[in-house]
């Protein structure tokens, strides 16, 4: 690549969006996993706390 094209200020603006869309793709999926593991943690707990209820023993 010339280096005058690296210096384009539409080259740099374009890496800029391309970098915010990769990332913006990787908090989303981050976040939707988090989500579902800290509801599966709840939910976890709700069935323990419903068996200890009902004299489930360790």
């Amino acid at each position: 690549m010339p280096e005058d094209f690296k210096q384009n200020a539409a080259f740099k603006d374009a890496v800029k969006e391309g970098i915010a869309e990769w990332l913006n793709q990787q908090f989303a999926a981050f976040g939707r996993w988090t989500f579902y593991g800290l509801l599966s943690l709840a939910m976890g707990g709700l069935v323990y706390f419903a068996l200890v209820g009902l004299g489930w023993k360790k």
